[in-house]
């Protein structure tokens, strides 16, 4: 029996949580402070891309971070978060793990396709408690740019509005084992 593809509802959900990350990724290349692994070369397009062109761009079928939830245990002492910066990244983090805990229990294979987690980081998040996501969240290197040292990715997702070049990029960024067994290639911007 071949896998059910995702329903609106969780696709609307990885649009609206991309549309938040690139937000925050937004603001943080306007202070000119760390962006999370967004190759350098996709800063300053990011910095004058509009709302509208954030929405499109959130649309993208997969999420555009990545949850480092191999890498971490969950602290157990609750940062105090000292300033507005750390405020929101808690909120946005929280925010991310609460919908990838959720969609992890109710499919793996959609969690792995819409968030690209790998099958221990559903695991560990299926065995988490509500309460530990509060925790885990605090994390400094949570959520990270999806697709670290594949700047072609992001130099296509943020310039190239084509429909085909969207689809393209689309199917490319949904296959499994993008982040380590696909090789680097340039971009190749063309124009509208």
């Amino acid at each position: 029996m071949s896998p059910t593809p995702p329903n609106s509802d969780q696709l609307r959900q990885v649009h609206e949580l991309n549309r938040l990350f690139l937000t925050y990724l937004q603001t943080r290349v306007g202070a000119d402070r760390d962006c999370l692994g967004l190759p350098d070369g996709a800063r300053s397009t990011l910095r004058k891309t509009s709302a509208e062109e954030l929405a499109a761009i959130a649309e993208f079928p997969r999420a555009l971070f990545d949850l480092a939830l191999d890498d971490h245990a969950a602290p157990h002492v609750r940062d105090p978060l000292p300033s507005r910066d750390d405020a929101a990244r808690h909120a946005l983090c929280l925010t991310i793990l609460l919908c990838a805990w959720t969609l992890s229990r109710q499919s793996a294979y959609h969690a792995r396709l819409l968030l690209g987690l790998e099958p221990r980081a559903i695991q560990r998040l299926r065995a988490m408690r509500l309460s530990d996501l509060q925790q885990l969240a605090h994390v400094r290197q949570l959520v990270l740019c999806a697709f670290a040292g594949r700047d072609w990715i992001w130099t296509e997702l943020l310039t190239d509005t084509r429909p085909e070049a969207r689809q393209q990029l689309a199917l490319v960024a949904l296959q499994p084992g993008l982040a380590h067994d696909w090789p680097e290639r340039r971009a190749t911007h063309r124009g509208p």
